[in-house]
Parts: C-alpha cells; structure tokens; sequence
C-alpha cells in the first residue's frame, strides 16, 4: 500500500463537514466514497484507503455525526449519519464526553458524536439516578452510560 499522505490535505471539521485544504467538499459522489473508504487505524488515526492508496485524513472531533435517532418496535435505537447511512445504536458504546457531548461506537469502530437534536431525542429514554449514573433505557433494558476520559479528569 503507497502513502499519499504528503499530497492529502484532507480533513474534517468537528461537525462532520470534509474539506480539501480548507475547501469544503460538497460533491456527494466524492463524499460516499470518501465515507465508505475511511478506515481508523490501531493507532486511532483516520485513513481514507482507495486501492493500493492511502492517506491520512485530519479529524477535529469524529468523522461521522449522528444527525437523528429513532426508536424501532422493540425498542431499541436506529441511528441516521451525516453520511446518509444508518445503523443500530449500541448501547454498551455510549459514553459522555467533555461539555456532556454525547459519542457511540459503530460497528466497524469508529467514535460517532451526537448532534445536539439526536442527543435530546435519545434524552427522553435516559434517567440520572440518584448516585449520578445516567442510564438509557432500550429494548426492555437499561445501560449504564460511561463518563468519557474527559469527564472523569475533572
């Protein structure tokens, strides 16, 4: 696999907008493949891999924004991207991090954030108890949402 790197000035804004140094990229052609082509690597950097290609791409926040929830008949959560794409919520990945800034994980690993919206509509399934656990409650059970690292070095 050949590094590109040099040549890539790619990155993305903390509210999930791609630019190309300092355009911002708006072709949905060009998007969809970049969304489907970004990778995170072991050591936690994003890449964008294209055949034998590769370059790294420069992340303020998460690549992916969570833009809505909904709940399904069983109770559990779909969550719907900034990419257009959408997946089941899992609740084990839920984690409150600096500024109460809501993240999850998806399935293929990467951290996706919540927007403002989506946070508040999960919210109505969510309870703080009196020890100061905020849990969510979905599909008949209940998780118990982690303070991200941010939070617990206050």
């Amino acid at each position: 696999m050949r590094d590109v790197t040099s040549g890539c000035k790619i990155s993305i804004d903390k509210e999930g907008r791609w630019f190309y140094d300092k355009s911002q990229i708006t072709h949905p052609a060009v998007l969809d493949t970049f969304y489907n082509a970004l990778q995170i690597d072991n050591q936690g950097r994003y890449k964008i891999v294209v055949g034998d290609e590769f370059c790294y791409v420069d992340v303020e926040d998460t690549p992916f924004i969570v833009r809505s929830v909904s709940k399904r008949h069983d109770g559990k959560y779909v969550i719907f991207l900034n990419s257009g794409k959408s997946e089941s919520l899992d609740p084990h990945s839920l984690r409150i991090g600096k500024d109460n800034v809501l993240y999850a994980r998806l399935s293929n690993g990467i951290e996706v954030r919540f927007s403002r919206q989506a946070y508040y509509s999960l919210a109505l399934d969510m309870e703080q108890k009196e020890n100061g656990d905020i849990v969510l409650y979905s599909g008949g059970k209940s998780y118990t949402i982690q303070p991200g690292r941010e939070q617990l070095a206050e």
